[in-house]
């Protein structure tokens, strides 16, 4: 056990907790215009890592139809190492810290007037905490899924200083 004084402290350990916003970042992707319908993301083609920078983040944005919006509303990342074909998959977003308690009751919005709405949000991650990626050189593609709604497929290499 080191003591307080150790001349070697441990390495600081990368983020164990996701970072996660909704926050439209100067690197967000843009749609094509006000018709678009989708899911884009986009991160850094080269991300490196070190204890004071311990984050690679993906950046997101989708815009759907109201009819077409998901009953299984949670967005989900998937990474896939290029050279081990492992999967890492996640779901993105806030997690209720108090699950026990129901939501309040409301009423229920007029399916006709939702099928008109057009809902979109911006959404960030850190996929290194997100996925669980390990601590290591590699290069992952990398896709977001809203229910049926595919992303971009974009490819990230991670280097480790």
């Amino acid at each position: 056990m080191p003591t307080p004084t150790s001349p070697n402290p441990p390495e600081p350990h990368p983020a164990t907790t996701a970072f996660y916003s909704t926050k439209e970042m100067p690197d967000s992707p843009k749609p094509a215009n006000e018709l678009w319908r989708g899911v884009i993301i986009s991160a850094p083609e080269k991300a490196t890592l070190s204890p004071s920078r311990p984050m690679v983040l993906l950046c997101g944005f989708f815009r759907v139809q109201g009819g077409n919006y998901p009953k299984d509303d949670r967005l989900k990342v998937i990474a896939a190492d290029i050279s081990t074909k492992k999967e890492y998959t996640a779901f993105l977003g806030q997690h209720d810290s108090n699950p026990d308690v129901p939501p309040p009751p409301r009423q229920p919005p007029n399916p006709e007037v939702v099928k008109r709405m057009v809902f979109s949000q911006h959404f960030n991650s850190d996929i290194m905490a997100a996925l669980g990626l390990p601590w290591a050189n590699a290069t992952y593609k990398v896709q977001v899924h809203f229910g049926d709604l595919r992303s971009n497929e974009i490819t990230v290499q991670v280097i480790v200083q």
